[in-house]
């Protein structure tokens, strides 16, 4: 194991951060997505990413605080992290046996650490992405029940909901810093934190407009991590938590995506604005929610009458934007990168067929979307346990959305709409099982709910305050 400057700055969290600051300790740490915290040249140089050395803290935190009673509950049937405790499992054994039992096989696109060939075509056999993804995957349920755990306290919903803002504004920062560096002839501060051995793809330029990439190592990991945070940002601005903030870091991060040219970022806009849009429609028109047209709408207003004007007084600026978005989604498809990674989406579906739905092992093949990796790695099996899960944390039980008080159920409710932008942008770009550590801790604050005990005790203090 090699050690990095990061392993000290993680150290430094995990000694000083106490149990209510680990969830903000542990979003900080995801923002440095291209960072290694230690490296392991056993594993070909894999790294161990801040986030992942920061969550066996994190799990100590939440059992010497909470208990283990408290960190299990999460897991239990029939929340949602039972059924996420279900998937890791089968994904822990597929990851074992399929690729010994299916060797030989199929042919599918992986890689193995061991070697430095990169992605390439090679049969059915376990590699070293097998332990690399089993890993993450059982990191990825100790975050979620630790972090459920941790949040179960009053008062911690919302001091989430201000440490997701914290993280907006640092990416941001990271964001723009970014763009000096791409644009002025200045030293790179970014290149330091993109330690993890991975291929960098900084730079570029589509349609004049250089490609934003921030801390992670290529545009299209920046816009997977981003989107969620605009999703977060958004839904806090809609529900009146400190709009000043929210409203602006939404703004800002709305702006960094449409400027960083990913065509992730564009297809997953599209479709959470208009997945928001209709489940907005259908709670209206079942009495759920009344009609409501706020600033947000008046808004949307002045942009579409904005943009008709723009187009009236310069009629080639449809003709620029047209040829912007075909060359950046359209035409996409047709470049070197679309077609290598539609032949991994085809031979993904390839080896789901091969192994009769079984699926031939987590961390073995490499897809373009998310959806066929769930399906060529843990099969419909695990595919169907990964759905279950995400609708406990996107459609929770009616109990579990009572909170302590509004600003707490804002919070949960911006959580589940950042999963489901994360999800989407998954399924557009996604290449392997996991979803990051981010991810995850937004699931788990949109399952969170304040225990009674704990709730009684919290609203006693306050009257006596």
């Amino acid at each position: 194991m090699i050690p990095t400057p990061f392993a000290l700055a993680v150290l430094l969290l995990a000694l000083f951060c106490k149990g209510a600051q680990m969830p903000r300790a542990l979003l900080l740490c995801s923002l440095f997505g291209a960072s290694a915290a230690i490296a392991l040249p056993g594993l070909g140089g894999a790294p161990i990413t801040p986030a992942i050395l920061l969550m066996p803290f994190v799990v100590w935190r939440a059992l010497r605080e909470q208990g283990v009673d408290a960190v299990a509950r999460p897991l239990a049937w029939p929340q949602a992290g039972f059924w996420l405790l279900l998937l890791v499992t089968w994904g822990v054994l597929s990851a074992y046996f399929a690729p010994r039992y299916f060797a030989g096989q199929t042919l599918l696109y992986g890689t193995d650490r061991g070697s430095m060939a990169g992605v390439r075509l090679l049969p059915l056999q376990p590699l070293s992405t097998n332990l690399t993804q089993a890993a993450y995957a059982v990191a990825a349920v100790g975050v979620f029940a630790s972090v459920a755990a941790l949040l179960r306290v009053p008062g911690r919903l919302a001091a989430f909901g201000d440490a997701v803002l914290l993280v907006t504004a640092l990416n941001v920062v990271a964001a723009l810093i970014n763009l000096v560096e791409l644009h002025l002839p200045v030293p790179s501060l970014l290149e330091h934190v993109r330690n993890a051995g991975y291929a960098i793809l900084v730079g570029g330029e589509v349609s004049g407009l250089q490609r934003i990439s921030g801390t992670f190592a290529e545009a299209s990991a920046f816009a997977a991590y981003t989107l969620p945070l605009f999703a977060f940002c958004a839904t806090l601005w809609r529900a009146g938590v400190r709009p000043r903030w929210s409203g602006a870091l939404a703004l800002a991060t709305l702006g960094l995506l449409l400027l960083s040219t990913s065509s992730t970022a564009y297809a997953t806009l599209a479709a959470y604005v208009v997945l928001v849009a209709v489940g907005a429609a259908w709670h209206a028109t079942t009495g759920r929610a009344a009609v409501r047209f706020g600033f947000g709408a008046w808004l949307l207003w002045a942009a579409a009458v904005g943009a008709c004007l723009v187009m009236l007084l310069e009629p080639g600026t449809i003709d620029r934007l047209a040829r912007f978005f075909g060359v950046t989604l359209i035409r996409k498809l047709d470049s070197l990168s679309g077609i290598e990674r539609g032949s991994w989406n085809l031979q993904a579906w390839i080896n789901f067929l091969d192994v009769h739905g079984i699926g031939v092992g987590l961390g073995s093949a490499r897809a373009s979307s998310f959806a066929l990796v769930l399906l060529s790695n843990v099969g419909v099996l695990g595919t169907l346990l990964f759905l279950a899960f995400l609708g406990r944390v996107l459609v929770p039980a009616r109990a579990a959305a009572v909170a302590e008080d509004a600003a707490a159920e804002a919070v949960r409710r911006a959580a589940r709409h950042a999963v489901l932008a994360g999800v989407i942008a998954a399924c557009v770009s996604g290449v392997v099982f996991d979803l990051g550590v981010a991810f995850y801790t937004y699931a788990a604050a949109a399952v969170a709910t304040t225990a009674p005990g704990l709730r009684k005790r919290h609203e006693v203090r306050h009257a006596a305050a």
